[in-house]
């Protein structure tokens, strides 16, 4: 009898072992084997078409393709679900898993923006990437419950005008629509031109009255709202990069087996590349559709416009970020990149 209970006893512990070892084997990167399913919300103020919005679907084709279907993405464009501060809210609780805008929820990533501080849109991946912006992206987690996981591309800004401009001196008492941010409106100053804050969708008709004389964005938005169709001249100041940013809720993000985050991470890097370009391409489309339709465009004496904004820059970023760490991202914002 005692034989009998000890031979039980043995069988039992070896079937409890390999019970254990089943589920362990099955733990950490195995959704795929057990089936579990995520279903994310990502939003964007991008429209169907718009180079951004291609990445937004390159980003979705290789998540679900890469995980096998356990990850189904729903891109929703156009701003469907709220202005951008209401999506980035709606990231912060959860209630949807992701987005893309021009917000990046922390003023020391925003002010990247200021006039001619990054080279390129790679020039703000470079910073991001950077301790100092991993440094920023654990501020944003800790203290917002978001992270940022990549940048989706737009075109550098630019300004369009019934004038006729070379220099910051042609700019002189130019009634410019501008948006009503400090380094915006502080840059035109600079420039000599005299910046008019409204909201986007007021600009076209100030544009064709004659309320202002001119505006700035990248090229694909004022192609998209027709504010050549208004303009004579488009002047290649190249004076911003302002990228979107890719945003997710980091419990959400958390929540993902760790081959997944992976995927999200590579996703949003290819994402990126290839909306890199498709605005490429669809710029030299733009610019001659622009040119048959008769805007001029113009290429201007850059270094003049660098130099009149020299202010603007160190003004605002030694404020924002101090001396030390605003000669870093100048260093690198700056650099020549392979």
């Amino acid at each position: 009898m005692k034989k009998l209970l000890l031979t039980l006893g043995i069988i039992t512990v070896m079937l409890f072992l390999a019970a254990c070892s089943e589920d362990s084997g099955s733990s950490g990167s195995g959704a795929k084997d057990e089936g579990e399913t995520f279903e994310v919300t990502y939003s964007t103020w991008a429209s169907e078409g718009e180079p951004a919005y291609q990445g937004m679907e390159k980003f979705k084709e290789i998540v679900e393709s890469e995980t096998d279907g356990n990850v189904t993405v729903e891109l929703f464009p156009g701003n469907q679900l709220g202005s951008t501060a209401e999506q980035m809210e709606q990231v912060k609780m959860g209630t949807i898993q992701m987005m893309s805008s021009g917000d990046p929820g922390l003023d020391e990533i925003e002010y990247l923006a200021l006039p001619y501080l990054m080279k390129s849109n790679k020039h703000w991946t470079a910073v991001l990437e950077s301790d100092v912006g991993k440094e920023w992206n654990g501020k944003l987690k800790s203290e917002q419950g978001v992270r940022n996981i990549g940048i989706l591309p737009r075109g550098p800004r630019v300004v369009s005008s019934n004038k006729e401009i070379h220099n910051p001196e042609d700019m002189k008492g130019l009634k410019l629509r501008s948006p009503a941010v400090d380094y915006y409106v502080q840059t035109f100053e600079a420039l000599g031109a005299n910046p008019t804050p409204m909201d986007f969708g007021e600009v076209y008709n100030a544009l064709q009255t004659g309320l202002v004389e001119g505006q700035e964005n990248p090229l694909e938005t004022i192609y998209a709202a027709g504010f050549h169709e208004v303009q004579d001249y488009v002047i290649n100041t190249n004076h911003m990069f302002k990228p979107a940013f890719v945003t997710v809720n980091e419990e959400f993000f958390q929540s993902l087996p760790e081959d997944y985050q992976q995927i999200f991470l590579d996703a949003a890097k290819q994402g990126e590349e290839y909306a890199q370009q498709q605005l490429d391409k669809s710029a030299e489309e733009m610019m001659k559709e622009m040119k048959e339709s008769g805007v001029e465009f113009i290429d201007p004496d850059i270094e003049a416009f660098k130099e009149a904004t020299q202010v603007v820059r160190d003004n605002l970023g030694k404020e924002v970020w101090g001396e030390e760490v605003y000669n870093k991202i100048v260093e690198i914002g700056q650099s020549e990149l392979e």
